[in-house]
C-alpha cells in the first residue's frame, strides 16, 4: 500500500509555555492526520482537544473505537489519547491537509488546556455574557485562526470589528462586502461582533443551510445558536460541552 513520506519533526528548544503548547498541538494534529493516512481511514470527527501535563486527549463528536497506531481509544471510543513522550516523536508528513484548521483555545480546565473545533458545530456559535470579554476572545480567535500553525490556510472573514494589524483577514463593516469571499469553495469561517441582521443574516443563513457545511459562523450575542458560551466577569467561560467552566485564556 502506498504510504505518505514520514519525517520526524524534532521538537522545539524549550522557549515559553506558549510556544511549547503551540507547537505540541500542531504537531498532535499533524502526527493525527499521518496516522490516519497510513491507516487509509479518515480523521476522526474531533470536537475538542485537550492539552494535558502528560497527554493529548481528543474528544470525538462521533465514537471511534478503531484509532490508528499510537493512540489509544478510551471511554468506548468517545477519546483518543497518546502520551507526550510517544507524540513528541510521533512522525508526521508533509503531504496531509491540514486537519484541524478551526481548533481555538478556549480556556482551562481539570484536564488541561481545552481546545474546540469549530468546525464541528451544527449551526450558529454564540458567544454571551460580558460583552468586552466575548469580543475580546472572539478577535484572539479570528487572530490565532490567520496565524495558528494548524490553521495556515483558514479563510477568515470579520464583521463589525476594528482593525488591527496581527489580523490578517478580511475585516468588513458588513458581510455583503466580503461576498466574493464566501463563493470560494474552500469555506473558512465569519466572526461578528454582534448579531448579523438584514442581508446579512440572509447569508448567514444561506451558509448555514448547506448540505455540504464549507463556513462556520461566530457571533457575540449571537440568536438561535448550536453552541452557546458564556464569559463572565470572574474570568470563567461556560461552554455547555465540560462539567464545570473553564477559565479564560487567550
Amino acid at each position: 500500500m502506498n504510504r505518505p513520506d514520514r519525517t520526524p519533526v524534532r521538537p522545539p528548544a524549550q522557549g515559553t509555555q506558549q510556544r511549547s503548547g503551540a507547537w505540541t498541538v500542531d504537531h498532535a494534529v499533524r502526527a493525527l492526520a499521518t496516522a490516519c493516512a497510513e491507516w487509509q481511514r479518515p480523521v476522526p470527527q474531533v470536537g475538542a482537544l485537550v492539552l494535558g501535563p502528560d497527554s493529548v486527549m481528543l474528544r470525538l463528536s462521533c465514537p471511534d473505537e478503531a484509532p490508528p497506531a499510537g493512540w489509544i481509544a478510551e471511554q468506548a471510543g468517545r477519546t483518543w489519547t497518546m502520551p507526550l513522550r510517544e507524540l513528541h516523536s510521533a512522525p508526521v508528513s508533509d503531504h496531509v491537509t491540514d486537519a484541524l484548521p478551526m481548533l481555538v483555545s478556549i480556556g482551562a480546565g481539570d484536564e488541561g488546556r481545552v481546545m474546540l473545533n469549530l468546525a464541528e458545530a451544527n449551526g450558529m456559535i454564540s458567544l454571551t455574557g460580558d460583552d468586552a470579554l466575548a469580543r475580546g476572545m472572539v478577535r484572539s480567535w479570528s487572530r490565532r485562526l490567520t496565524t495558528g500553525p494548524w490553521a495556515a490556510n483558514a479563510r477568515v472573514i470579520r464583521v463589525g470589528f476594528e482593525p488591527d494589524q496581527d489580523f490578517t483577514g478580511w475585516d468588513v463593516s458588513r458581510l455583503v462586502e466580503a461576498a466574493q469571499v464566501l463563493d470560494a469553495p474552500e469555506g473558512g469561517i465569519v466572526l461578528f461582533a454582534a448579531p448579523p441582521q438584514g442581508r446579512d443574516l440572509y447569508l448567514v443563513d444561506r451558509l448555514l443551510e448547506e448540505p455540504v457545511r464549507r463556513w462556520t459562523v461566530v457571533s457575540v450575542h449571537g440568536e438561535n445558536a448550536t453552541w452557546r458560551f458564556t464569559v463572565s466577569t470572574d474570568g470563567k467561560v461556560d461552554t455547555g460541552l465540560f462539567k464545570e467552566p473553564l477559565l479564560l485564556r487567550s
